[in-house]
């Protein structure tokens, strides 16, 4: 069933990639420009129009960094975090879908740090600031990004060095009311 599961994921990576290619030529790459207002750890408003990282999660906006409920925001965070990321390393962004409720602009990142390119939603759960985002069957929606969370929650790097931060994932699958193993 694993193996299943891994496969299709392995397709959705490739369909997702594929799309990404051919919509190169459709929407043309953008850097994100100053003075833009982030939303959350995963999205942001750049001049009326929403832009949300694919397959990207941020921990969500209002809940606390730790299970006792004392700290600070856990969504302000991974938001903080990501406005000095995009602020440091200049960013450009790649449209690969929009969506029409909520309307966003669904992009993935690159950021250029020192003499490398690198994946802007890699760099975020890598620094465990932000997750890999599931989808309805609870499957990474990137697979890249699932592995990047697992090194992350080893390293307790970020967010993962604190016991029971409240995981974006649980939230949400909580909220939907479908069981988790999280």
């Amino acid at each position: 069933m694993m193996r299943v599961g891994l496969l299709s994921s392995v397709f959705v990576c490739f369909f997702i990639q594929t799309t990404a290619i051919h919509a190169e030529n459709a929407n043309p790459p953008f850097d994100i420009p100053l003075g833009v207002t982030f939303l959350t750890g995963d999205s942001w408003d750049q001049g009326g129009t929403i832009v949300r990282l694919y397959g990207v999660q941020s921990c969500i906006r209002g809940t606390p960094m730790q299970s006792n409920a004392q700290g600070r925001d856990c969504g302000d965070i991974s938001m903080a975090f990501l406005a000095k990321f995009i602020s440091s390393a200049p960013t450009s962004c790649q449209g690969i879908a929009q969506t029409k409720s909520p309307p966003q602009y669904l992009v993935v990142c690159k950021s250029k740090i020192g003499g490398s390119i690198v994946d802007l939603g890699t760099a975020l759960i890598l620094k465990g600031f932000a997750f890999a985002s599931e989808d309805a069957r609870g499957e990474p929606v990137n697979i890249q990004y699932y592995i990047a969370e697992q090194e992350a929650k080893v390293a307790k790097s970020g967010l993962w060095q604190f016991d029971g931060f409240p995981h974006p994932n649980l939230i949400i699958n909580r909220a939907i009311g479908k069981q988790t193993t999280k």
